[in-house]
């Protein structure tokens, strides 16, 4: 294992690198452990789903020891309600039970809430990387894909995804497409040596010590497309623990440079297999809970639907300015 120290007292540990050859369906639990692979849990649902990704992998898979890089003006901060709209407040919010639609100005998707006296350990999610497209020429327009805990009536957010930029200027375009992880509310951390593309499938796990009152959590990322994987584990900011009373899959207009960013036209994505794991070992579908809406002047502009019990689908319908 390797131990990496970053700005804002960030710190990573990242694994070591499996031999050659080796192979995940047949090694031991300390074995995953050591090569940062999820170990097999004893939910047979879970296990089949691990199983099928691992042989999809087959041939193919190869283990990326990730490097970072803080961006210091890159922040995936909370659900921010749009004006005139009731918020939630911290911890006000239990059970999985849809509750309708809320109106944002920076996340759409789909979120579900602990059961009461339980909180999220952790949850997963698949999607297809977008090919973003500018709204408008000469300006900078972002789009970032994620699935998270915490965040929709509790302060910090836990979460790992892609993210996409996008610039043109005549027939010229400029696209910055990469991973990245957040614990807010420390800043964005880049995943700087870890491909992905668009049309790319991506898998992400993100797992925390013990769902509510945890300081460390590990992500798990794997390009379906490509089989590389990466995994790190990581601490909360100073001051902070898991809340653990929501989990998200969402496709967000980020903070950038201390302003609210333009949203890229990202067409649509679709997050399958959502699904999050309570620390009672209680599955919860993302498609059970409210669908986020984010809106400008009033206007949806990123739509969120909840398409089945395990399917959330974003959706681009505007220019945020």
């Amino acid at each position: 294992m390797r131990h990496i120290e970053l700005s804002h007292g960030i710190k990573i540990t990242t694994f070591e690198q499996p031999p050659e050859g080796f192979d995940p369906m047949s090694a031991q639990p300390a074995e995953l452990v050591r090569y940062g692979l999820p170990t097999m849990v004893p939910d047979e649902h879970h296990r089949q789903r691990y199983q099928r990704v691992m042989q999809q992998l087959s041939g193919k898979f190869h283990y990326v020891q990730p490097t970072f890089e803080v961006r210091e003006d890159r922040f995936h901060g909370p659900h921010r309600v749009a004006p005139g709209r009731k918020g939630k407040a911290a911890g006000t919010r239990t059970g999985a039970t849809g509750a309708g639609t809320e109106t944002d100005t920076n996340w759409a998707g789909g979120v579900v809430f602990a059961p009461s006296g339980d909180s999220f350990k952790w949850l997963e999610g698949d999607w297809v990387v977008p090919n973003v497209g500018a709204p408008a020429q000469n300006k900078w327009y972002y789009s970032a894909s994620w699935i998270g805990i915490d965040g929709d009536g509790s302060g910090d957010v836990c979460q790992t995804g892609v993210e996409c930029e996008v610039y043109q200027s005549g027939a010229t375009v400029t696209r910055n497409i990469y991973p990245w992880w957040e614990w807010y509310p420390n800043p964005e951390v880049k995943i700087t040596n870890f491909a992905v593309n668009p049309g790319d499938l991506m898998t992400a796990v993100l797992c925390t010590a013990s769902g509510a009152g945890s300081t460390t959590a590990t992500a798990y990322l794997t390009n379906r497309t490509s089989g590389a994987s990466t995994s790190f584990s990581f601490n909360a900011p100073s001051g902070t623990k898991l809340v653990g009373n929501c989990a998200e899959w969402i496709v967000e207009a980020p903070t950038v440079g201390g302003a609210q960013s333009a949203i890229a036209d990202y067409g649509e994505v679709f997050f399958s297999v959502c699904e999050a794991v309570t620390a009672k070992s209680v599955t919860i579908n993302g498609g059970t809970g409210d669908n986020i809406n984010m809106t400008s002047a009033g206007q949806v502009v990123s739509a969120g639907n909840l398409i089945t019990p395990t399917v959330v689908q974003c959706w681009y319908q505007g220019t945020l300015a």
